[in-house]
Formats: C-alpha cells, structure tokens, sequence
C-alpha cells in the first residue's frame, strides 16, 4: 500500500474525515521538521514556509531561536490553519542557501537526515503502524 492510501484507509477506519487525518499528519511532519532544525542564529529554524498549491519562494526575515524540542507560535498556528485537506498539495519549504547542507548534517547540533528524512520515516511508520493495527 502507498503512503497515501495508508492514510486514506486509516482515516475511513477510524471514523475521522480524510481532510482532518491528511491535516492532522501533515501537521505532524511539518512540526517535526521545523521542531528539528538546528538552532544557530534562529534564522534557518525560522524560514520554513507552509503554503498551500506552489512552493513559497524567497526567504522571511523571521527568526526562531526557541530550544530544540520546542516550536515557535508562529508556526504552530501556520501548522494548524494553513495546511490543505485531501487533494491538496501543501509545502513546507525553506529557501535559505545552507539549509540542505543542515539536512546533510552540517551541523554539530543535528546527525545527518535529522530534519526532514529523519521525520518523514517517523510519521511515515506511525501512519503504516496506526493502518495495521486497525486493520486496514
């Protein structure tokens, strides 16, 4: 099964709408990623964007130095109102030049594939563990 059938069968299964359950994992990937971003100057931590359709492109003057294990309020309400349903593409996209050295592990505070493979593969197997224990 694909990673978005998972989700799609897991939604029907547990009774919540496929929008709800497509907002609620991404949510959760999204928060993951940002939440795992090394924190320097705050300014890599601070240019992920969610849009919703195409990529945002450019980058923000925000800054996020809160702690790791922790997200800005910012961005846990851009995570809860901004992202689409079923049949929607949302991005989370950060344009700085060296965030992809950051995910290749260019820093001491972050292994490599920390931010956004490290999540992918956690929310990825939380989906896949949820649909088989419910049996879909």
């Amino acid at each position: 099964m694909s990673f978005s059938a998972d989700i799609a069968a897991f939604a029907q299964k547990a009774g919540t709408s496929l929008d709800e359950t497509v907002r609620s994992v991404t949510a959760e990937l999204f928060i993951g990623i940002v939440t795992s971003t090394p924190v320097d100057t705050g300014r890599a931590k601070g240019n992920w964007q969610v849009t919703v359709g195409l990529p945002a492109s450019g980058e923000t003057e925000r800054q996020d130095d809160t702690p790791r294990g922790s997200i800005g309020a910012e961005m846990a309400a851009t995570c809860n109102n901004d992202i689409g349903g079923a049949g929607s593409v949302t991005y989370l996209t950060n344009n700085l030049p060296y965030i992809i050295p950051l995910e290749e592990g260019h820093s001491d505070q972050a292994a490599p594939g920390a931010m956004v493979r490290g999540n992918f593969e956690r929310v990825t197997s939380i989906v896949e563990n949820a649909a088989r224990r419910n049996r879909v």
